[in-house]
């Protein structure tokens, strides 16, 4: 199964998404199909027609941009897909949004991994996987700089921060640590 397209690109909360796949299962239904959206339950599927390959879903509260992943619990197994291109949701006034990651492969304890977006300077707390960073440097409110931890494991983790005011915000991107 492979997600090929989703339509708008970027809208705020409560947008209709269309996303096309290819190979779904015959037996997809909203009932055995999840839609992760930032690696978070928050693309609600209101619609699965496998026939055609088309999953409608509408973008929930607190959503982040972020890729999407398909997971449909079919009757000859799970099958998943994970967009190849970011969906991106419309923050309100002020609301600290991620929009990019440099670079996308880290070195645990070596490399010094840049954020960048807007209003990042309201983000306090930085956490890798499950290992919290110690130390945050904000050159700009557009960019935060941070040493990945040794303790960070291998694999993909995903990267998140933390503000007083909005809560959780998510790097659209997961960081593949070596």
């Amino acid at each position: 199964m492979q997600i090929t397209d989703f339509k708008p690109p970027s809208g705020p909360v409560e947008t209709k998404v269309s996303l096309s796949l290819t190979d779904m299962p015959s037996d997809a239904s909203i009932e055995n199909t999840t839609v992760l959206l930032s690696g978070s339950p928050s693309a609600n599927v209101t619609a699965v027609e496998a026939t055609n390959g088309t999953i409608e879903v509408t973008i929930e509260t607190n959503a982040q941009s972020g890729e999407f992943g398909v997971t449909v619990r079919s009757g000859q197994g799970p099958a998943s897909a994970q967009s190849s291109t970011v969906f991106t949701v419309d923050a309100s006034p002020g609301e600290p949004q991620i929009r990019n990651m440099t670079p996308r492969t880290a070195v645990a304890g070596r490399t010094l991994l840049t954020l960048t977006g807007q209003h990042l300077d309201q983000i306090q707390y930085l956490r890798i996987g499950n290992v919290n960073v110690m130390s945050l440097q904000h050159p700009s409110p557009e960019t935060i700089r941070a040493m990945v931890p040794t303790a960070v494991q291998s694999g993909q983790q995903r990267v998140t921060g933390q503000s007083q005011e909005y809560g959780r915000v998510n790097c659209p991107y997961m960081l593949t640590v070596q």
